[in-house]
């Protein structure tokens, strides 16, 4: 048995010498470098403003050793040039060292000495490697399989030809390597063998956790795979490791006032009655419909320039640059702008629009009403098409190329969120039954984001898809939320809150729980963490 072997590339150089002339004879020749991988004396050209000399060149371990004179010529008085001629081309060779072999007689690759004799039937032929019941066969140690690449190399003779190497080397696999791991002496595998966080909960017996670790305080920041008891008088809110091994668990319980586990909402604008909000595909550039006056903002939502004529606008959509903007009054036209909201263009005929979508590039517009249908267009909005049936619809969201819609209805007792696949010609009911407000969108139409609200109260949380609306999850606390934007990659969202403020936050879980809960959360991949469901 052998490794993979070594390249060794071709070692090959052009030998150079210098003349000595005199009294326009050349008398004698000094090799300033031998060169290498000569195998017989190469030829030798003198040149200059003389004529007639020649030399002859003397070979030894490769290299040019003498360059001695033949003809002495004459006429040279100026540079005379010794050219040597380049050595033979060569290849790279490969050396092998031999791990074992069935006589111990193999040296760097090298056909034993010994051999074993085998039965052979039909061409066929099997063996077992290290088998000391057969005549000249040694035992393999389990320190062979120590080297990380160990190759099978076989001479056969037929009886006829004598003995041929079979090619190519066998590389071994899992079955050798198995030796050296039953061979593990009990107690040996140290912390220092086990890489950092090659252990997750799949790797862990269902609830084993490391024992309990006591926190007190408002902000807690939390580790993978670990128990935490909220001790502390106040309510700690955690934050979930970003990134972790699929299946790791954080398991919380509230021994004191209690937890919650949410990603940060920051309070953006003046209190308003905000109602809906586009954002740019970078979650930077905002625009939203409040106080009778559409609002844009290029800083994710800091500052605010107000914009359009005084109306009661119901909704926005923007393209993926922020540039383009679709805008809905209530009970009168939709309106667009192609410069960020400076100027704004009539579309559409009156209706009571209650919201608007926008693909990337601003062509393809989905807007919904109170009572009537959805109506969808893709010439930014100089021309509409109806869709679906007539309904309350509350809010819609479109992916990038205008393709995949996502909307909600109002009515009593709530419904589903449906999706279309085909720029709304089909729909299909997803999620359960609730009052949903808003929606939005990533580019693709796998991220979803909406809100639902409180039946009587108004007050709701915000829910977050990453399946395109098979399941949800909350990342918000409770708020009269109204519209909700987001981001291309659906990482960034938006949200009006009604006679509030905007908040900008992320499409992270959230979760809270009084003093005595437990809860347990598992990570999914991409950054994202859900609730387990406890067994019964």
């Amino acid at each position: 048995m052998v490794d993979g072997g070594t390249n060794t590339p071709p070692q090959v150089r052009t030998a150079t010498a210098t003349a000595t002339v005199s009294y326009t004879y050349v008398v004698n020749y000094t090799v300033t470098d031998g060169g290498a991988g000569y195998t017989a004396a190469p030829a030798v050209t003198i040149t200059g403003n003389g004529s007639g000399a020649t030399a002859t060149a003397t070979v030894s371990g490769g290299a040019v050793t003498a360059i001695n004179v033949g003809n002495t010529g004459s006429g040279y008085t100026g540079t005379t040039t010794v050219t040597v001629a380049a050595p033979p081309a060569a290849t790279s060779s490969t050396s092998y060292v031999s791990y074992w072999s069935h006589d111990a007689t193999s040296n760097a690759g090298s056909e034993p000495t010994g051999h074993v004799t085998l039965p052979v039937t039909k061409g066929l032929y099997s063996v077992l490697l290290g088998d000391a019941t057969l005549a000249g066969m040694g035992t393999i140690p389990a320190t062979l399989f120590a080297n990380p690449d160990v190759r099978l190399r076989i001479w056969f003779n037929d009886g006829t030809h004598g003995f041929q190497l079979m090619t190519p080397d066998q590389r071994i696999a899992a079955v050798g390597y198995a030796m050296v791991a039953g061979s593990v002496p009990d107690g040996s595998i140290t912390t220092a063998k086990i890489a950092a966080g090659a252990i997750g909960s799949a790797q862990l017996a269902l609830g084993v956790f490391p024992g309990p670790q006591n926190v007190a305080g408002a902000a807690q920041t939390a580790t993978a795979n670990t128990n935490y008891v909220v001790t502390g008088s106040s309510t700690a809110t955690f934050t979930l490791p970003p990134s972790a091994n699929v299946g790791d668990v954080v398991q919380i319980s509230g021994g004191g006032a209690g937890w919650i586990i949410g990603s940060d909402w920051t309070p953006r604008a003046s209190s308003q009655s905000w109602t809906g909000i586009a954002s740019s595909a970078d979650g930077t550039k905002l625009a939203a419909t409040g106080g009778d006056q559409i609002y844009t903002s290029t800083d994710s939502g800091v500052s605010w320039t107000a914009r359009a004529t005084s109306q009661y606008w119901s909704c926005i959509a923007s393209s993926s640059d922020g540039t383009k903007l679709a805008a809905g009054v209530s009970s009168r036209q939709i309106y667009t702008s192609s410069d960020s909201g400076v100027t704004w263009t009539a579309r559409a005929s009156s209706q009571y629009w209650s919201c608007i979508a926008s693909s990337s590039d601003g062509t393809k517009l989905a807007a919904g009403t109170y009572g009537e249908q959805i109506y969808t267009s893709s010439d930014s909005g100089v021309t509409w098409t109806a869709r679906a049936t007539s309904q309350n619809w509350s809010c819609i969201a479109s992916s990038s190329d205008g393709t995949k819609l996502a909307g909600a209805l109002s009515v009593l007792g709530g419904s589903q969120i449906y999706t279309s696949t085909d720029s709304g010609v089909t729909w299909t009911a997803r999620a359960s039954i609730q009052n949903w407000r808003g929606i939005a969108s990533s580019s693709d139409g796998t991220k979803l984001a909406a809100i639902a609200v409180g039946m009587m109260s108004g007050g709701g949380q915000i829910y977050t898809s990453t399946d395109s609306g098979e399941t949800w999850t909350t990342v918000s606390s409770s708020q009269q939320w109204k519209g909700i934007a987001s981001s291309a990659d659906g990482t960034k969202l938006a949200a009006t809150v009604e006679d509030g403020q905007i908040y900008v936050g992320t499409n992270q879980l959230f979760s809270a729980g009084s003093q005595g809960t437990m809860a347990s959360f598992q990570y999914t991949g991409s950054g994202r963490w859900v609730r387990m469901v406890q067994a019964p």
